[in-house]
C-alpha cells in the first residue's frame, strides 16, 4: 500500500477516483474497506453535483434492460443490494412497487415483450393486471389505461441521501474528498497515472476509476485508442408539493413507444410526487436549464397516466443530464485493454442508479486483485447510529433530544421540520459543506412549500455562527454563486452574538418565575432530564404571534380567559419585525407608525395580561381537534403537550416561491422572494443585488423596490402580469412613483440566465385573455437579482392536517361572523384566513376571534371531554353547523369573508363584511342581498364607492335582522 503523500510532483495515492456521483460516492465506499489509500476529486462543490443530483430516485426492478448486457446484469444486482445498503447506511429507501401502463393493443405487446425480457434478466414478481385491476391498486389513474405489468421489486430512494452516505462512511474511514478539482488530464505514467486538476494541481495514482458522468469519454479518450463518446440527454422533471404523494402509491411508467418511453409519476421517498423526465439530446454537457417545450411535454404525457393532474401544488422544476452512450446501448465498465489500472464507469444512463453498488462492488474487487490488498483486519463500525430525522421523531423522541440539545427544540424549516441542531450537525459532517445548496440536500431545509422563503436568511445566519462565512461569501449553488452581493465586514460574530442571544432567552425561560414576566416558565414542575412531555391546560391557544395572533390573545385573555401564545420566532411580531417603513396602525392606533413600533404596541399589550402565557421559539408539529384542541409542540425548553377548549388559528402565510411560477432556464443564485431580501436587508444588513429586476407589484415588492433603491442598487422596473397592479395605490405613489422606477402593466418574466448568479431575465407580454405570454415579444434584460413579490398564501399546513375546511379561493378556513372555522372550537383569522393588505384590520380579526374563543372556552361544561354549550356557530359534535346560512360572493366579487353565518348573526349586533372585488371598478357599489327561502331577494344595503380594485380589500357592516329567515347572503360589485 502507498501512504498518501505530497511532494514536488503532487499528491500519491493507490487508487483516484474521478467524480463524486451516486457511482463515486460507491466506489470509495468500497475503498474504504481494504488496506489502500484513496481519493475522490469532483469537479463541483459537493457531492451528486450531476445526474445523481437531479434524478428520478427509481430503484429499477430489471425488466427493462436488453438480456445479456451489462445494463440487465448490473440492475439484477444493484436492486438486490440497494435495501442492504440502506440499512447498513441509512439513506431513505422504500419498496413501493410500479406498474408499466398500457393503453393501446401495442402497448399491450410491448408489456407482454417487458414481462419475457424481465423473466430472462431473473427478475421475480413480474404479472400482467387488467385496467380494472390496476385502478383498484390505484384508484386515481386514468380510465383510459386498458392494462398494466405490475412489478414487486419496484422501489424508491433520494439519491443524494445514497451518495452522501456513501461519502460520509468511506470519508470517516480516511477516503479523501477534494472538491473544486476538476481534472483536465490523465496521462499514463510508470506504475500508474497523473491527473491535472485544471488549476494545475497533480494528483498521481496506480489506479484511476472514471466516474466523471457526461466527461467520462474525456477521460478516457485520453488513455485509451478505444474511443467512446458520450450524448448528453436532458430531462426534464416538475416536482409537486407532499400534498399531492399520497395520490399514486406506485411508480407509474407508460409503456415505451416509438415515439419515447412517455414520462413516469412517482412518489418520492419525502412524500412528494415527481413528474418526468424528457430525454433531449443536446451538445451542452454543463447546461441544466430547463426548456418551456420540455415541460409542457412533462405535463401532457403526464395527463395520460393521471388525467386530474394539476400545477396548483408546484414547487419545483429542474433538469438533468443522463450521460448516454453515443455508439451504443450499454454501460461501459471495467479497463480497456490497452489501459490496465484504469477502471472506467461510463456511459452510465439509465438504470445508473440502481446499477452503481453493484458495479461498486465489481470495479473494487478488480482493483484489490490489481493492487493485491487486502481487506482491513475489522471494518470498524460506525461511530454513531444515524440519527432519526426530527421530522420522523415521535413526541417522546422529540421531547428526548430536546432535553438533550435545545437546539433539537428550534425549529428552523417549518416545511420540513428541520432543526437548528440538524444544521449544525451537517456543517460539521465528515464531508465540507460549501454552499447553501448541499445544506439544503443534506438536511431538506429550504425543500418544502416557501422555497427557503421563511428559513434561508435564519440558515445564513447559523452558517455564519458555525464557519465564519458571510452570505456574500457563501455560495448558493455552484462555485461563483454567492447569496448576496454584500454584507456586514463582521457578519460571522454579529451572527454568533444575535443567535446566542436568542438561545439564551429561550433557554433562560427554563429559570423565570411568572410573577416576574408571563412568558412561559420552561414548565418547571413537569420537565424532566429524561425528556418527557409536559402537559398543560389553558382556555385558549394562539397559534402564531403575528399583528392577528397578538390581537386574538390580547382579546381572550380580556374575556377573562387563560391564553397560551405559541410562536415559532424568538420575538413576537411576525413579519411587522422585518417591515421598517412607516404606514401601519392609521386604523388601529390612529397613528402613523413602523412594523416594529406597531409590534412593540401589542407586544406589550398582551404583557399587561396576566393570563397570557407567551412561549417564544415555540413550533407547532400536530393538532388534535375533538372537544379539547391539543397541540404538540416543542421550543429549546423542552416539548410540550398542550391542550384548551378553544383554538386560534393565526399562522399567518408564506410567499408564493419560485418554483411555483415555473419559470423555465438555469437555477442560479440572485433570486428572492421580497420578503427573504427585505430580512437580509433590515435585520442582517445584507444588500441582496445591485441591478434589480421585481415581478409582481405586491406591496412588500413595491416597498423593496424602494428599499433597493435607496441603498444605492439600481431598480430596473416592476413587471406585473395583471394589467392593474396588485399594490396599494399609495404605495405605487411612495414606492415607484416618487423614486422613478417603472411599474411594467401585463408583462412577467419567463425565464432566467446566469450559471452561478442571475446575469438576466427575459420578460414578455402576456395576453389579457389567458394571461400567458406572447411569442415573439421577449426581451432579455440584464440584472443580477430578481426580487418575487407574487403572491402570499395562508398557511394552513397545521390546519389542513387536522381537517379544517378550506376555501380554494383564499386559501384560508371557511368561518362565520365569529371567525369559527368548520371545527368547532376553532377559530381563525389574519392571513392565514385570507390575505389582508393592512395590518389593521388583521389585528381587527384577531380580536374577533380571541373574543370569541374565550366566549367558546368558558362556555364549555368541562375540560375532559363533551361539545361546549356555546359556540359561535351553534356547531354540534359532528362539527355541521346548526341552521348556517351561505355567504356567496356574487357578480364581480372574487370572494367574501365569513362565508357563513350563524342563527345568532341574525339576532345581535352588525356584521362586518370583509370582500375583494373580481376587477377593477370606478364610481361602483356593493349590493348585499338576501334570498328568502320563497325564491324572494331582498336588498338589504347598498354601499357606494368611488375606486375599488382587487389589490384593496373593502369592508362593510350592516345589522343583519331584516334578513332573518332568509336562505343565503349574497354581495354584488357593480356599476352605480
Amino acid at each position: 500500500m502507498i501512504s498518501e503523500g505530497q511532494g514536488a510532483d503532487g499528491l500519491f495515492y493507490d487508487v483516484a477516483v474521478i467524480g463524486a456521483g451516486i457511482a463515486g460516492c460507491a466506489v470509495a465506499r468500497q475503498l474504504a474497506r481494504y488496506q489502500l489509500c484513496a481519493c475522490v476529486l469532483e469537479a463541483g462543490n459537493d457531492i451528486a453535483c450531476g445526474a445523481t443530483r437531479a434524478n428520478s430516485g427509481i430503484v429499477h426492478a430489471g425488466y427493462d434492460p436488453l438480456p445479456g448486457t451489462l445494463k440487465a446484469r448490473y440492475n439484477r444486482e444493484g436492486s438486490a443490494l440497494f435495501p442492504q445498503w440502506a440499512d447498513e447506511l441509512g439513506f431513505p429507501y422504500q419498496r413501493n412497487g410500479s406498474m408499466v401502463l398500457a393503453f393501446s393493443e401495442e402497448n399491450h405487446h410491448v408489456l407482454g415483450r417487458l414481462l419475457e425480457q424481465g423473466r430472462q434478466n431473473g427478475i421475480e414478481g413480474l404479472s400482467l393486471i387488467s385496467g380494472e385491476e390496476a385502478r383498484a391498486l390505484e384508484p386515481n389513474l386514468s380510465p383510459q389505461c386498458t392494462g398494466a405489468l405490475l412489478v414487486e421489486a419496484g422501489a424508491i430512494c433520494d439519491p443524494y441521501q445514497a451518495a452522501l452516505r456513501c461519502a460520509e462512511w468511506a470519508a470517516e474511514r480516511g477516503v479523501e474528498f477534494r472538491f473544486n478539482h476538476p481534472v483536465a488530464r490523465v496521462g499514463k505514467e510508470e506504475g500508474g497515472y497523473r491527473l491535472e486538476t485544471s488549476d494545475g494541481a497533480v494528483v498521481r495514482a496506480r489506479c484511476v476509476v472514471n466516474a466523471a458522468g457526461v466527461f467520462s469519454d474525456e477521460m478516457h479518450n485520453q488513455v485509451s485508442a478505444e474511443k467512446i463518446a458520450i450524448v448528453p440527454r436532458r430531462g426534464d422533471y416538475e416536482l409537486l408539493s407532499t400534498d399531492f404523494g399520497p395520490t399514486f402509491q406506485r411508480t407509474m411508467f407508460q409503456a415505451p413507444t416509438a415515439a419515447g418511453k412517455g414520462v413516469l409519476v412517482t412518489p418520492t421517498v419525502h412524500g412528494n410526487l415527481i413528474l418526468g423526465p424528457t430525454a433531449v439530446a443536446q451538445s451542452s454537457k454543463t447546461d441544466l436549464s430547463t426548456a418551456p417545450e420540455g415541460l409542457q411535454e412533462v405535463a401532457k404525457k403526464a395527463a395520460l397516466t393521471w388525467p386530474a393532474l394539476t400545477l396548483r401544488g408546484l414547487i419545483a422544476n429542474f433538469a438533468g443530464l443522463r450521460a448516454s452512450n453515443a455508439n451504443g446501448y450499454d454501460f461501459v465498465i471495467g479497463q480497456p485493454a490497452d489501459a490496465p489500472g484504469f477502471f472506467d464507469i461510463a456511459c452510465l444512463d439509465s438504470p445508473g442508479l440502481t446499477s452503481a453498488p453493484a458495479i461498486a462492488v465489481d470495479i473494487v474487487n478488480q482493483i484489490a486483485q490489481l493492487l493485491e490488498v487486502e481487506e482491513r483486519p475489522e471494518e470498524p463500525a460506525l461511530e454513531t447510529p444515524r440519527p432519526v430525522p426530527f421530522s420522523q421523531m415521535t413526541p417522546d423522541q422529540r421531547a428526548r433530544a430536546v432535553a438533550e440539545d435545545p437546539a433539537c427544540g428550534h425549529v428552523v424549516c417549518r416545511c420540513c421540520s428541520v432543526t437548528e441542531a440538524e444544521i449544525t450537525a451537517a456543517l460539521h459532517g465528515p464531508i465540507p459543506v460549501l454552499s447553501l445548496d448541499a445544506l439544503k440536500w443534506r438536511t431538506r431545509a429550504m425543500m418544502g412549500g416557501c422555497h427557503g422563503g421563511f428559513c434561508t436568511p435564519e440558515i445564513a445566519e447559523i452558517v455564519g455562527r458555525e464557519l465564519a462565512i458571510a452570505p456574500d461569501q457563501l455560495d448558493k449553488r455552484l462555485t461563483g454563486s454567492p447569496l448576496t452581493a454584500s454584507a456586514p465586514a463582521a457578519y460571522g460574530t454579529l451572527a454568533a452574538r444575535a443567535l446566542e442571544e436568542g438561545n439564551r432567552r429561550a433557554l433562560a425561560l427554563a429559570a423565570r418565575d411568572l410573577e416576574g414576566g408571563n412568558e412561559a416558565a420552561a414548565f418547571a414542575e413537569d420537565a424532566s432530564p429524561e425528556g418527557v412531555l409536559v402537559s398543560r391546560m389553558f382556555d385558549v391557544i394562539v397559534l402564531g404571534g403575528g399583528a392577528a395572533g397578538l390581537a386574538a390573545a390580547r382579546s381572550a385573555a380580556d374575556a377573562g380567559a387563560t391564553v397560551a401564545l405559541l410562536d415559532c420566532d424568538a420575538e413576537q411580531g411576525g413579519i411587522l419585525k422585518q417591515c421598517v417603513h412607516s404606514g401601519f396602525g392609521l386604523h388601529h392606533f390612529k397613528e402613523e407608525l413602523t412594523g416594529p413600533e406597531y409590534a412593540a404596541r401589542e407586544i406589550a399589550a398582551v404583557g399587561q395580561r396576566g393570563s397570557v402565557e407567551m412561549f417564544p421559539e415555540a413550533t407547532a408539529l400536530a393538532l388534535e381537534c375533538g372537544s379539547l384542541k391539543t397541540v404538540q409542540a416543542v421550543t429549546p425548553a423542552g416539548a410540550l403537550r398542550l391542550s384548551a377548549p378553544a383554538l386560534v388559528l393565526a399562522t399567518g402565510s408564506r410567499e408564493r416561491g419560485q418554483g411555483a411560477l415555473n419559470m423555465v432556464g438555469s437555477r442560479p443564485a440572485g433570486v428572492y422572494s421580497a420578503g427573504t431580501a427585505q430580512n437580509f436587508m433590515n435585520l442582517q444588513g445584507c444588500l441582496p443585488g445591485k441591478r434589480v429586476v421585481v415581478l409582481g407589484s405586491g406591496d412588500i415588492g413595491l416597498v423593496m423596490a424602494r428599499r433597493m433603491a435607496l441603498q444605492g442598487a439600481e431598480v430596473l422596473g416592476v413587471y406585473e402580469l395583471m394589467d392593474t397592479p396588485s399594490g396599494l395605490r399609495r404605495n405605487i405613489v411612495q414606492c415607484l412613483d416618487d423614486f422613478g422606477i417603472p411599474l411594467h402593466l401585463s408583462r412577467t418574466v419567463t425565464r432566467l440566465e446566469g450559471e452561478g448568479r442571475l446575469s438576466a431575465v427575459y420578460v414578455a407580454e402576456v395576453d389579457p385573455a389567458t394571461r400567458t405570454p406572447i411569442p415573439g415579444t421577449e426581451q432579455r434584460v440584464e440584472c443580477d437579482t430578481l426580487l418575487l413579490s407574487v403572491g402570499l398564501i395562508p398557511e394552513n399546513k397545521l390546519a389542513n392536517a387536522a381537517g379544517v375546511q378550506l376555501s380554494p379561493i383564499t386559501g384560508g378556513a371557511l368561518v362565520n361572523e365569529r371567525m369559527e372555522t368548520s371545527l368547532p372550537g376553532v377559530f381563525a383569522c389574519g392571513n392565514a384566513l385570507h390575505i389582508h393588505d393592512l395590518v389593521d384590520f388583521a389585528s381587527a380579526e384577531g380580536e374577533v376571534a380571541g373574543a370569541a374563543a374565550a366566549q367558546w372556552a368558558k362556555g364549555a361544561p368541562n375540560r375532559d371531554g363533551g361539545v361546549p354549550a356555546v359556540g359561535g356557530a351553534g356547531a354540534d359534535e359532528t362539527g355541521e353547523a346548526a341552521a348556517a346560512v351561505d355567504v356567496s360572493p356574487g357578480e364581480g366579487v372574487r370572494y367574501v369573508v365569513p362565508q357563513r353565518l350563524s342563527a345568532a348573526a341574525f339576532e345581535g349586533g352588525p356584521v362586518k363584511f370583509s370582500l375583494r372585488v373580481g376587477r377593477p371598478f370606478r364610481n361602483g357599489r356593493i349590493r348585499v342581498e338576501a334570498l328568502l327561502p320563497t325564491g324572494e331577494v331582498r336588498l338589504l344595503k347598498k354601499k357606494p364607492f368611488m375606486v375599488a380594485v382587487p389589490a384593496e380589500m373593502m369592508q362593510l357592516e350592516l345589522p343583519l335582522d331584516e334578513a332573518a329567515g332568509c336562505a343565503e347572503v349574497r354581495l354584488i360589485a357593480e356599476e352605480a
